[in-house]
């Protein structure tokens, strides 16, 4: 299934730009969690949003923000049509392919009137047919052994751009505290943080410790609005828990409500 229609229900908590289905319908358009797609209306408004799986949403709904129905221009509770997005790098290996093909056949066609020609000329001049056969034989060898690998090397060098355009494409941009934060981690934490950030209901902030620094995680008083997702020390992301001790200059990813991330900044930073 590559298209599904759903109502449009507005989402409790803030945040453009990224969708909330029921599970079910990761397999229905044939996508997966945190995948692309693209959400139109009736009237030819198009958005292309992150979608999260999400027990709790009824099935035959999308929960987006009340921003992205404004952009759609329709209201909540309104009919949308829900489809798969093409990743750039999918549409870099179909046209690559595409191109391969073409030039493969355009080899063999040159080879087909390679050969016609050769049996022309030996039917019009007999007293040369034997050096003319030869001569068309081996040029038509020649075109098959070096116009076969072109298609293939066009393909394998395309698919070698897409993963490399991949590997370049942004996962997400967040605030300068944030962004900075991330700056000093290798690629892969860099990664698992972001992906931390963008899965997360609401905003999301960094603190860096201070005041709290010698409290444990556990004895922290979170507003049940904030969380805590990561934890930063140096060019580190730790595995923490309630007993993890925070230190002067620990970097925490925060998600929330805006009121909430303010209430915990300060209890960190002081």
């Amino acid at each position: 299934m590559e298209e599904a229609t759903l109502q449009a229900v507005k989402r409790a908590m803030p945040g453009h730009g990224r969708a909330r289905i029921h599970q079910k319908l990761l397999s229905l358009l044939a996508i997966e969690e945190q995948a692309e797609v693209e959400v139109s209306t009736k009237a030819g408004a198009t958005l292309t949003l992150t979608v999260f799986a999400d027990e709790l949403v009824e099935d035959g709904t999308i929960r987006i923000s009340g921003e992205d129905l404004k952009k759609l221009k329709i209201p909540d509770g309104g009919e949308v049509f829900v489809r798969r997005k093409i990743p750039l790098e999918e549409q870099i290996m179909t046209a690559a392919d595409k191109t391969a093909e073409q030039i493969k056949g355009g080899a063999q066609e040159l080879s087909t009137k390679i050969t016609e020609s050769a049996g022309k000329l030996q039917k019009d001049a007999a007293e040369t047919a034997e050096k003319v056969g030869a001569k068309a034989k081996e040029l038509t060898k020649k075109v098959k052994t070096d116009t076969k690998p072109v298609g293939d090397k066009i393909a394998k060098a395309a698919k070698s751009s897409a993963e490399a355009i991949k590997e370049k494409l942004p996962i997400g941009k967040f605030s300068p505290e944030v962004e900075k934060g991330l700056a000093i981690l290798a690629s892969e934490d860099a990664k698992k943080v972001r992906s931390l950030l963008t899965g997360a209901e609401g905003t999301c902030s960094a603190a860096v410790v201070s005041f709290a620094s010698g409290r444990t995680v556990g004895n922290l008083t979170l507003p049940p609005e904030a969380k805590i997702v990561a934890i930063q020390r140096d060019k580190q992301v730790l595995t923490f828990g309630p007993d993890t001790i925070l230190q002067k200059g620990d970097v925490a990813y925060i998600t929330g409500s805006e009121d909430a991330i303010g209430f915990v900044t300060r209890m960190l930073e002081g």
